[in-house]
Protein backbone atom coordinates (compact mmCIF):
# COMPACT_ATOMS: atom_id res chain seq x y z
CA UNK A 1 0.00 0.00 0.00
CA UNK A 2 3.12 2.39 -0.09
CA UNK A 3 2.77 3.37 -3.32
CA UNK A 4 -0.87 4.56 -2.97
CA UNK A 5 -0.21 6.45 -0.16
CA UNK A 6 2.07 8.44 -2.17
CA UNK A 7 -0.59 9.99 -4.32
CA UNK A 8 -1.71 11.89 -0.64
CA UNK A 9 1.68 12.29 0.46
CA UNK A 10 3.45 13.60 -2.10
CA UNK A 11 1.29 16.61 -3.87
CA UNK A 12 0.48 18.27 -0.19
CA UNK A 13 3.83 17.79 1.90
CA UNK A 14 6.18 21.21 1.81
CA UNK A 15 7.34 20.56 5.48
CA UNK A 16 11.14 22.16 5.02
CA UNK A 17 12.01 23.26 7.88
CA UNK A 18 15.51 24.45 7.40
CA UNK A 19 15.91 28.35 8.20
CA UNK A 20 18.16 28.84 5.17
CA UNK A 21 16.54 29.20 1.48
CA UNK A 22 17.03 26.78 -0.54
CA UNK A 23 17.28 26.29 -4.26
CA UNK A 24 17.34 23.28 -6.19
CA UNK A 25 16.96 21.20 -9.75
CA UNK A 26 16.99 18.01 -10.69
CA UNK A 27 16.65 15.57 -14.09
CA UNK A 28 15.91 12.23 -14.09
CA UNK A 29 15.29 9.41 -17.15
CA UNK A 30 14.01 5.98 -16.80
CA UNK A 31 14.85 4.03 -19.85
CA UNK A 32 12.45 2.20 -21.86
CA UNK A 33 10.85 -0.60 -20.47
CA UNK A 34 7.62 -2.99 -21.11
CA UNK A 35 3.95 -2.43 -19.97
CA UNK A 36 2.02 -4.59 -18.26
CA UNK A 37 -1.41 -4.61 -17.33
CA UNK A 38 -2.95 -5.61 -13.81
CA UNK A 39 -2.80 -9.63 -14.33
CA UNK A 40 1.00 -8.44 -14.51
CA UNK A 41 0.86 -9.48 -18.77
CA UNK A 42 3.22 -7.90 -21.14
CA UNK A 43 0.34 -5.64 -23.38
CA UNK A 44 2.26 -4.77 -26.33
CA UNK A 45 3.10 -0.85 -24.82
CA UNK A 46 6.83 0.16 -24.24
CA UNK A 47 8.02 3.66 -23.08
CA UNK A 48 10.38 5.63 -21.59
CA UNK A 49 10.44 8.71 -18.89
CA UNK A 50 12.32 12.07 -18.81
CA UNK A 51 11.47 14.20 -15.88
CA UNK A 52 13.06 17.55 -14.66
CA UNK A 53 12.02 19.33 -11.22
CA UNK A 54 12.85 22.61 -9.41
CA UNK A 55 12.09 23.86 -6.47
CA UNK A 56 12.71 26.88 -3.30
CA UNK A 57 11.90 27.86 -0.10
CA UNK A 58 12.43 30.98 1.29
CA UNK A 59 12.06 31.57 4.85
CA UNK A 60 10.19 35.49 5.46
CA UNK A 61 10.67 35.23 9.06
CA UNK A 62 12.83 33.51 11.80
CA UNK A 63 12.79 34.19 15.78
CA UNK A 64 14.55 32.31 18.42
CA UNK A 65 13.74 31.21 21.88
CA UNK A 66 15.84 31.11 24.89
CA UNK A 67 16.21 27.44 23.97
CA UNK A 68 17.55 28.55 20.70
CA UNK A 69 14.30 26.88 19.26
CA UNK A 70 12.84 28.78 15.83
CA UNK A 71 9.45 30.33 15.43
CA UNK A 72 9.50 30.74 11.33
CA UNK A 73 7.60 31.38 8.28
CA UNK A 74 7.98 30.28 4.77
CA UNK A 75 6.88 29.99 1.52
CA UNK A 76 7.83 26.90 -0.95
CA UNK A 77 7.87 26.42 -4.32
CA UNK A 78 7.88 22.91 -5.96
CA UNK A 79 7.57 21.77 -9.91
CA UNK A 80 7.85 18.77 -11.77
CA UNK A 81 7.37 17.99 -15.55
CA UNK A 82 7.50 14.56 -16.97
CA UNK A 83 7.23 13.55 -20.47
CA UNK A 84 6.55 9.89 -21.45
CA UNK A 85 7.91 8.72 -24.35
CA UNK A 86 5.33 5.77 -25.26
CA UNK A 87 4.93 3.42 -27.79
CA UNK A 88 2.25 1.07 -28.70
CA UNK A 89 0.01 2.50 -25.69
CA UNK A 90 -3.58 4.77 -26.10
CA UNK A 91 -4.49 7.76 -23.55
CA UNK A 92 -6.23 4.59 -21.90
CA UNK A 93 -3.53 2.44 -20.87
CA UNK A 94 -1.01 5.59 -20.11
CA UNK A 95 -0.55 9.59 -20.48
CA UNK A 96 2.03 11.16 -22.53
CA UNK A 97 2.49 14.45 -20.56
CA UNK A 98 2.53 15.49 -16.57
CA UNK A 99 2.86 18.80 -14.99
CA UNK A 100 2.36 18.99 -10.95
CA UNK A 101 3.06 23.20 -9.77
CA UNK A 102 2.95 23.32 -5.87
CA UNK A 103 3.08 26.24 -3.72
CA UNK A 104 2.81 26.62 0.15
CA UNK A 105 3.32 28.75 3.23
CA UNK A 106 4.59 26.63 6.53
CA UNK A 107 4.83 27.89 10.16
CA UNK A 108 7.36 26.25 12.64
CA UNK A 109 6.80 26.78 16.14
CA UNK A 110 7.72 24.99 19.05
CA UNK A 111 5.33 23.66 21.64
CA UNK A 112 7.97 22.89 24.30
CA UNK A 113 11.54 22.00 24.50
CA UNK A 114 10.85 18.11 23.11
CA UNK A 115 8.07 19.19 20.94
CA UNK A 116 6.82 21.66 17.77
CA UNK A 117 4.56 22.04 15.13
CA UNK A 118 4.20 22.80 11.34
CA UNK A 119 1.09 23.98 9.98
CA UNK A 120 0.76 24.12 6.13
CA UNK A 121 -1.26 25.86 3.84
CA UNK A 122 -1.29 25.79 -0.09
CA UNK A 123 -2.62 24.40 -3.52
CA UNK A 124 -1.32 22.88 -6.48
CA UNK A 125 -2.21 22.44 -10.05
CA UNK A 126 -2.03 18.86 -11.41
CA UNK A 127 -2.58 17.94 -14.90
CA UNK A 128 -1.83 16.28 -18.26
CA UNK A 129 -0.66 19.85 -20.28
CA UNK A 130 -3.85 18.85 -22.39
CA UNK A 131 -6.52 21.57 -20.24
CA UNK A 132 -6.20 23.87 -17.11
CA UNK A 133 -9.54 24.40 -14.96
CA UNK A 134 -10.35 24.12 -11.40
CA UNK A 135 -10.59 20.91 -11.45
CA UNK A 136 -6.90 20.49 -12.24
CA UNK A 137 -6.30 22.37 -8.58
CA UNK A 138 -5.52 20.60 -5.68
CA UNK A 139 -6.16 22.90 -2.15
CA UNK A 140 -3.58 21.05 0.62
CA UNK A 141 -3.13 21.73 4.06
CA UNK A 142 -2.96 20.57 7.54
CA UNK A 143 -0.83 20.37 10.91
CA UNK A 144 1.86 18.01 12.26
CA UNK A 145 3.08 17.73 15.93
CA UNK A 146 6.64 16.56 15.69
CA UNK A 147 8.77 15.24 18.63
CA UNK A 148 12.68 16.09 18.52
CA UNK A 149 13.53 12.53 19.75
CA UNK A 150 17.15 12.85 20.04
CA UNK A 151 19.94 15.58 18.25
CA UNK A 152 19.50 12.83 15.16
CA UNK A 153 15.76 11.77 15.01
CA UNK A 154 12.36 14.01 14.43
CA UNK A 155 9.37 11.88 14.08
CA UNK A 156 5.47 12.83 14.38
CA UNK A 157 2.60 12.85 12.69
CA UNK A 158 -1.25 14.61 12.04
CA UNK A 159 -3.85 15.21 10.00
CA UNK A 160 -3.59 16.46 6.49
CA UNK A 161 -6.31 17.89 4.40
CA UNK A 162 -7.11 17.92 0.69
CA UNK A 163 -9.43 17.62 -2.28
CA UNK A 164 -7.87 14.86 -3.79
CA UNK A 165 -11.03 12.86 -4.02
CA UNK A 166 -13.18 16.22 -5.52
CA UNK A 167 -14.58 17.24 -1.59
CA UNK A 168 -11.88 17.85 1.31
CA UNK A 169 -10.82 15.09 3.30
CA UNK A 170 -8.82 14.39 5.97
CA UNK A 171 -6.12 11.86 6.20
CA UNK A 172 -3.65 10.84 8.79
CA UNK A 173 -0.25 11.91 7.95
CA UNK A 174 3.47 10.77 9.07
CA UNK A 175 6.77 12.74 9.18
CA UNK A 176 10.07 10.73 9.64
CA UNK A 177 13.60 12.27 9.79
CA UNK A 178 16.42 10.14 10.66
CA UNK A 179 20.23 11.11 9.96
CA UNK A 180 23.61 9.79 11.37
CA UNK A 181 26.40 12.30 10.12
CA UNK A 182 30.10 11.83 10.03
CA UNK A 183 32.28 9.28 7.85
CA UNK A 184 29.78 6.89 7.77
CA UNK A 185 26.01 8.47 7.37
CA UNK A 186 22.85 7.09 7.19
CA UNK A 187 19.49 9.16 6.75
CA UNK A 188 15.60 8.21 6.59
CA UNK A 189 13.18 11.10 5.44
CA UNK A 190 9.28 10.66 4.89
CA UNK A 191 8.97 14.35 3.86
CA UNK A 192 8.34 15.19 1.16
CA UNK A 193 9.39 12.14 -0.69
CA UNK A 194 10.42 8.53 1.05
CA UNK A 195 14.15 8.66 0.86
CA UNK A 196 16.91 6.03 2.61
CA UNK A 197 20.49 6.25 1.97
CA UNK A 198 24.02 5.32 3.37
CA UNK A 199 26.60 7.12 2.47
CA UNK A 200 30.65 7.34 3.29
CA UNK A 201 32.62 10.82 2.76
CA UNK A 202 35.69 9.88 0.67
CA UNK A 203 37.02 13.68 1.45
CA UNK A 204 36.50 17.10 1.47
CA UNK A 205 34.98 17.27 -1.70
CA UNK A 206 33.40 13.32 -2.44
CA UNK A 207 30.57 11.67 -0.46
CA UNK A 208 29.19 8.31 -2.24
CA UNK A 209 25.87 7.34 -1.10
CA UNK A 210 23.64 3.76 -1.86
CA UNK A 211 20.27 5.59 -2.01
CA UNK A 212 16.43 4.35 -2.50
CA UNK A 213 13.76 6.53 -3.43
CA UNK A 214 9.85 6.44 -3.56
CA UNK A 215 8.10 9.03 -6.04
CA UNK A 216 5.64 9.73 -7.78
CA UNK A 217 3.45 12.42 -9.85
CA UNK A 218 -0.26 12.76 -10.78
CA UNK A 219 -2.75 14.34 -12.98
CA UNK A 220 -6.87 15.25 -12.49
CA UNK A 221 -8.21 14.29 -16.00
CA UNK A 222 -11.52 13.45 -17.64
CA UNK A 223 -11.86 10.16 -18.35
CA UNK A 224 -15.15 7.86 -19.39
CA UNK A 225 -16.93 10.75 -18.50
CA UNK A 226 -16.10 11.64 -15.14
CA UNK A 227 -12.99 13.13 -13.14
CA UNK A 228 -10.34 10.26 -12.27
CA UNK A 229 -6.90 11.01 -11.26
CA UNK A 230 -4.13 9.38 -13.05
CA UNK A 231 -1.20 8.12 -11.09
CA UNK A 232 2.51 7.81 -11.80
CA UNK A 233 4.36 6.57 -8.83
CA UNK A 234 8.60 4.63 -9.03
CA UNK A 235 10.80 3.66 -6.87
CA UNK A 236 14.50 3.72 -7.63
CA UNK A 237 17.72 2.34 -5.93
CA UNK A 238 21.02 3.48 -7.13
CA UNK A 239 24.79 4.53 -6.17
CA UNK A 240 24.84 8.86 -5.82
CA UNK A 241 28.24 10.22 -6.30
CA UNK A 242 27.86 14.12 -4.18
CA UNK A 243 30.01 16.89 -5.22
CA UNK A 244 30.23 19.49 -2.18
CA UNK A 245 32.69 22.20 -4.12
CA UNK A 246 31.41 24.50 -1.55
CA UNK A 247 30.01 24.37 1.89
CA UNK A 248 26.53 25.60 0.86
CA UNK A 249 26.89 24.07 -2.78
CA UNK A 250 26.40 20.17 -3.72
CA UNK A 251 26.10 18.48 -7.17
CA UNK A 252 24.22 14.57 -7.14
CA UNK A 253 24.72 12.28 -9.39
CA UNK A 254 22.67 8.83 -9.37
CA UNK A 255 23.07 5.87 -11.36
CA UNK A 256 21.09 2.46 -10.86
CA UNK A 257 17.69 0.88 -11.81
CA UNK A 258 14.18 1.57 -11.29
CA UNK A 259 12.73 -1.10 -10.04
CA UNK A 260 8.70 -0.06 -9.87
CA UNK A 261 6.86 2.36 -12.16
CA UNK A 262 3.11 2.16 -11.56
CA UNK A 263 0.86 4.02 -14.47
CA UNK A 264 -2.92 3.41 -13.62
CA UNK A 265 -6.27 5.68 -13.23
CA UNK A 266 -7.96 5.75 -10.29
CA UNK A 267 -11.70 6.69 -10.00
CA UNK A 268 -11.87 9.66 -6.84
CA UNK A 269 -14.18 7.97 -4.71
CA UNK A 270 -13.23 6.47 -0.80
CA UNK A 271 -14.36 2.98 -2.23
CA UNK A 272 -11.78 3.08 -5.25
CA UNK A 273 -9.45 4.78 -2.99
CA UNK A 274 -9.00 2.52 -0.19
CA UNK A 275 -9.49 -0.54 -2.54
CA UNK A 276 -6.55 -2.96 -1.95
CA UNK A 277 -5.10 -3.92 -5.14
CA UNK A 278 -1.99 -6.39 -5.31
CA UNK A 279 -0.97 -5.07 -9.14
CA UNK A 280 -1.40 -1.85 -10.87
CA UNK A 281 -0.69 -1.23 -14.57
CA UNK A 282 2.71 -0.45 -14.78
CA UNK A 283 6.50 -0.49 -16.57
CA UNK A 284 9.13 -2.89 -16.00
CA UNK A 285 12.47 -2.56 -14.13
CA UNK A 286 14.59 0.04 -16.24
CA UNK A 287 18.04 1.82 -15.82
CA UNK A 288 18.13 4.83 -14.05
CA UNK A 289 20.22 8.03 -14.10
CA UNK A 290 19.53 11.40 -12.52
CA UNK A 291 21.62 14.17 -11.90
CA UNK A 292 20.89 17.17 -9.46
CA UNK A 293 21.93 20.56 -8.01
CA UNK A 294 21.30 22.10 -5.01
CA UNK A 295 22.54 25.55 -3.37
CA UNK A 296 21.64 27.00 0.32
CA UNK A 297 22.03 30.40 1.24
Amino acid sequence: MIHKKLILVLPFVLTCISLHSQVYIKSEYFGVSKFRDTDNNKTGGKGDLKTIQGGFQIPVSVKMNELNQPTAWAIGVLGSYGALNNSGLSYNDCLDELLNVQLAVTHTRPINEKWFFIAMLGGGVYTDMSAFSGKNFLGQGGVLFIRKINKNLDAGGGIAINNILGYPMAFFSLYLDWHKNGKFDFNISMTNQFELSAGMKLNELWKLRLVGELSGMSAIVDKDGQSQIFVHNWGVVGIQPVLSPGKSFLISMTAGVSVMRDAYYQKRTLKAFFADTDTYPHFGASPYVSIGIGYGF
